[in-house]
């Protein structure tokens, strides 16, 4: 495989990221992101004592995030 092959591929797949740096990506402290992760809210997983999760979740997560902002708000203007 050529390097520019390998670096496709590795451009395809999401980069792992530690839950601070995940933390950062949010703008939330790293104890919410651990909570986020502890509920399921933010995909993560444990490799021993260290949670991991990808740059992708966090975009996801987001996303998500906005989408249920944009509901309340239409909510909210249909309720007055």
């Amino acid at each position: 495989m050529s390097a520019e092959e390998k670096q496709a591929v590795a451009e395809e797949q999401p980069r792992l990221i530690s839950l601070a740096e995940a933390a950062d990506i949010l703008s939330v402290s790293y104890q919410t992101a651990v909570r986020l992760a502890k509920s399921g809210e933010l995909k993560a997983f444990k490799i021993r004592r260290a949670w991991r999760t990808s740059t992708t979740v966090c975009e996801e997560y987001i996303e998500e995030r906005y989408r249920v902002q944009a509901l309340e708000c239409q909510r909210e203007k249909t309720e007055d």
